[in-house]
Parts: C-alpha cells; structure tokens; sequence
C-alpha cells in the first residue's frame, strides 16, 4: 500500500535547480509524452510567509515550479503566467513543461555570424534518431544563456542524418516534433527529479528507441483496487485509406509523401485521403515518405483513446510510473467495455488540485475495432 502523501509545489531557477521556496498551494498538473504539459498553483496571499518575495521567487522563464510528492519530483517546467483576478487574494501561477523552452530556441549554431550563414546550420549525420534529437537539444543549450540543469544522453552511431539550416528560423521544439513524427521516431520526455545531494532539481532526457517504456514488469490497475473509473473515446473522423504528406516545393515542382493501404476498399469502405500540411518544409522525399507511412498506419482505421481514473494512495504510487510505461487494466465489464485485461501505454498523467486525490491517465491510442 503506497502512503497518502501530500502534493507540494517548489520554486526555483530554472537555469540552475536550485530551490527558492515551497508554496501554500495544491499544484495541479499534466504530464504528456513528446508534449510540454502544463501545471498550475493557486496561492492564497495570506498564507505565503513574509519572508519569502512571492513575485520574486516565482518570475516567468526565470523560475520553475515543481510538484514533489515525498522525495519523488512528478512535474517539473517554467513558469510563464501569473494572475489575480480583480477582488481576489489568490494568485494563479501557471507553468510548462521544459520543453516549451525549447519552442522558443531557434535550432541553429550560433556564433558571430548570422542565422543564414552556413556555419549556423545544424548536420547531423551517421546516428540513430534518439542521438539526433539529445544532438538537437545538445546544439540548443550550447549558447549564452542556453545551459539547463539537463542530463542527456551520449550519442550512438547509426545510418540516420539530418540537416536543419539556421535561416529556416526553426524552432528547437518543432524540430524535435517532427523528428518525433517520423516512422520509429524516438519518443521524448523531459523527467524531473533530484541532483545526486537532494538539494537541486534536475531534468533527464528520456529518449525512446523508438518506444519509451519501464524495463520491468507492466503495471497493474485492476477494478475496486487501483482502478477507479474507466472511460473510451472512438473517432474515425480522420481514418484514411491513403495518407498524403506536401513537402517543400510549388506547383508541379512538390515534393508530397504517399502511402496507401487498399485492404478495407475492398471489403466496403469507402476510398478515404488525409492531407497532412504540418511538414511543407521538408526537402527530403524519404522523410515524407517515413512521415505518410506512419500517418496511414495510425488512421488506417478509427481511433480509441482510453483514459483511466486511479488512486494514488495505493500501489503503483505515484512516481513509480511515468508517461510512455506500459500498463495492464482491468476495468469493470459490461455491454460497451469488453473485459480485460487490456494493455496500453500511458501517455498523459494528469492531476486536479481540490477533491478526490486520483491521476487520470490517458492512454496511447489504439485501432478501433472494425
């Protein structure tokens, strides 16, 4: 049985980890995979001690908020906003994940020369595509004012390559989405926890090859233990039969990225297209072919996403399991949910301050049914 811990929220700087001070708050939070997640803490005015400068300590980019729970760090990102409501003494401090700050780094090798000089532009050859994304992030923290409290990992070699040129103006984080994207693209997540001393927060790049996941066994959330509620969302609206990707070029001149899979056709299903427009400046014809493949084998047929309710005052505890782990869930069964167990990845951890203290946890999309 896991303890009833409380959750806390810290602040501190970003660029080092070190601690500035715990708030009265009961942070809230959400943890995504290959995303940033948000966190947010109300902080009633009164309740802050007179020592500590609650403007200072919690100053947007400069400092981070954390979410600890025992020794475990389950949420870690800067700070970007900070509200009062008119007539209100709480504050509402809202943070992002790290990998937000990565949105607002142009993804070039800077120097004293220009963005569109060739020596800002990034290549990155003979690696696997986890080594290129810790590169990506290795060449955005390499700049004045880009060192973070960041754990990467060492690059491997491979048959992978890469080049990204400064005058695209490109950020960091877009970069690593679509590396991401691509067919076996590494999963990526930013974990926080504590520097070796216990006195510093810290973030370790987890890079998917391609799939993150717990070395051991899966966890295990069975119906009237771990397992509170369970929920299912189906859409099809996206399912295609052919996935169509535009690169770089115009008119006749394009490049696009085909993939097509005929099988349903010819059992009834109308012809259906997607058109993906999120990769036009990609100059590489396999790339957008990686790309379609991998957008026609994710809507080759409807979706389902999951999503689960569980407690966090019993095993798995928080902490213990981390977005991109795989799980084993035996929900109640009845005429809509078949019995289990069924097997999925979690890819969102989600907390609400106030009320019921449970995670909501989103699961990785699976095919529907046909």
């Amino acid at each position: 049985m896991a303890a009833s811990l409380a959750f806390h929220a810290v602040v501190g700087f970003l660029r080092t980890g070190e601690i500035l001070a715990e708030l009265p708050a009961d942070p809230a939070y959400t943890d995504t995979l290959n995303a940033a997640g948000t966190a947010t803490a109300n902080i009633p005015l009164d309740a802050v001690p007179p020592e500590i400068d609650l403007r200072a300590v919690t100053t947007p980019w400069r400092c981070f908020l954390a979410v600890t729970r025992g020794r475990a760090v389950t949420w870690a990102g800067p700070i970007v906003t900070r509200r009062r409501q008119p007539g209100s003494d709480i504050v509402e401090i809202g943070a992002s994940g790290l990998w937000s700050v990565f949105d607002r780094r142009v993804l070039a090798r800077l120097g004293a020369w220009g963005y569109a000089d060739e020596r800002a532009d990034v290549l990155l050859t003979n690696l696997t595509l986890p080594s290129i994304a810790a590169e990506i992030l290795r060449v955005a923290t390499d700049r004045a004012g880009g060192d973070l409290p960041l754990l990467l990992p060492e690059s491997v070699a491979g048959t992978n390559q890469r080049a990204y040129f400064g005058y695209e103006l490109a950020s960091t984080g877009q970069r690593l989405g679509q590396l991401v994207g691509v067919e076996n693209g590494p999963d990526c997540h930013f974990l926080p926890g504590w520097t070796p001393d216990g006195s510093r927060i810290q973030w370790t790049a987890r890079l998917g090859n391609p799939y993150l996941g717990q070395a051991g066994s899966e966890y295990v959330f069975d119906h009237g233990a771990a397992l509170v509620a369970w929920g299912s969302d189906e859409d099809a609206s996206s399912q295609a039969t052919t996935a169509l990707i535009p690169g770089d070029g115009m008119e006749h001149g394009r490049l696009i990225g085909a993939a097509a899979d005929n099988s349903l056709t010819t059992q009834g299903w109308p012809a259906l297209d997607l058109v993906n427009s999120d990769h036009t400046d990609v100059k590489d014809p396999d790339t957008l072919a990686a790309y379609a493949r991998s957008y026609q084998a994710a809507y080759r047929t409807g979706t389902e996403l999951d999503t689960a309710v569980v407690r966090v005052d019993t095993d798995p505890a928080p902490g213990t399991y981390l977005v991109g782990d795989d799980a084993v869930f035996q929900p109640k069964p009845d005429r809509w949910t078949p019995s289990g167990p069924l097997r999925r990845r979690i890819i969102q951890i989600s907390r609400q301050s106030g009320g019921s203290d449970v995670f909501s946890l989103t699961l990785a999309v699976v095919p529907a049914s046909l």
